[in-house]
């Protein structure tokens, strides 16, 4: 097996940025499949309802991504409320900001920062609520950069933010061990950040805990993600996934084609319905708490 190279922060962001700027065109044209009613658009309602959002409060969205979930907060926040939609990649931004200005959001003022959220710059205690979907968990820093972002927050404000669970309980994951066993490559070490790096609730809450956030709650929900076919599961993972996708950019072509035919045929095995359909379950974890009065 192939060792895991040394960590390198500045690298690691430098990544990042890259695959989310290769990805923004994937994430827009897969946006209908995710955000269902019972696919991601669940993780941003109930993290609105764990902020306690009221018309006129003002809502930063750490790692916005495509809009979510601060398009769900600001539709809570009018007339009157104020919207920062704060994210590493432009590109994703401008499909937040194509959203937003599709969306009847009169009264509510918006904005976007293209920035990392462990430098993000934002006036102290200048917004009453913090949100965050999939997106802590690639923090270098997490309990460092909470702290931070904290001060952002008034006194009492809340933070209301989810991270994936587990690989073994989030659907999408499935393709890692396949790909992995096929090219003998060891998975990373867990103490990185990642996708799955604060999938343990105990540490998700030392994180929050250490960053000095009070009245701590936690729970699962689950996002379930549905593709009409096998070969349809495996093309989101290709279009949404760069760091998946980088796993086998140094294979021959025939070998990525074996790699990427094994995903289909083995790893959305588990999620086949009865109508051949698949119905991809992603657990995921979610933390709320305030900033102390």
């Amino acid at each position: 097996m192939a060792q895991a190279p040394t960590f390198d922060p500045v690298s690691f962001k430098d990544g990042i940025r890259q695959e989310w700027r290769e990805a923004a065109p994937g994430w827009q044209r897969w946006l209908p499949t995710m955000e269902t009613e019972d696919g991601s658009h669940t993780l941003s309602r109930l993290l609105v309802d764990q902020a306690h959002l009221a018309p006129g409060a003002a809502v930063l969205d750490v790692g916005a991504g495509y809009g979510e979930p601060g398009l769900t907060a600001a539709r809570m926040v009018t007339p009157g409320g104020r919207l920062v939609l704060a994210d590493i990649a432009g590109a994703m931004l401008a499909t937040a900001r194509e959203r937003l200005a599709q969306a009847d959001l009169d009264g509510v003022a918006v904005e976007t920062v293209e920035c990392d959220a462990e430098e993000l710059d934002i006036e102290p205690a200048s917004v009453d609520a913090i949100l965050s979907r999939s997106a802590i968990q690639y923090f270098v820093d997490p309990a460092g950069a909470l702290t931070r972002l904290r001060a952002v927050l008034r006194p009492g404000g809340r933070l209301a933010a989810s991270v994936w669970g587990p690989p073994d309980r989030v659907g999408f994951a499935a393709c890692l061990p396949v790909i992995l066993d096929a090219l003998a490559i060891d998975p990373p070490p867990r103490d990185r950040p990642g996708p799955f790096a604060l999938g343990d609730p105990e540490r998700l809450t030392d994180v929050v805990t250490h960053a000095g956030f009070t009245e701590v709650e936690t729970g699962t929900a689950v996002a379930v993600w549905e593709f009409p076919t096998r070969d349809a599961c495996t093309q989101f993972i290709r279009d949404v996934a760069p760091p998946v996708s980088a796993l086998l950019a140094d294979q021959p072509a025939e070998v990525q084609q074996q790699v990427w035919q094994r995903v289909t045929d083995e790893a959305w095995e588990p999620f086949v319905a009865a109508d051949g359909r698949i119905h991809l379950a992603n657990e995921a974890h979610w933390i709320a708490a305030a900033n102390p009065q």
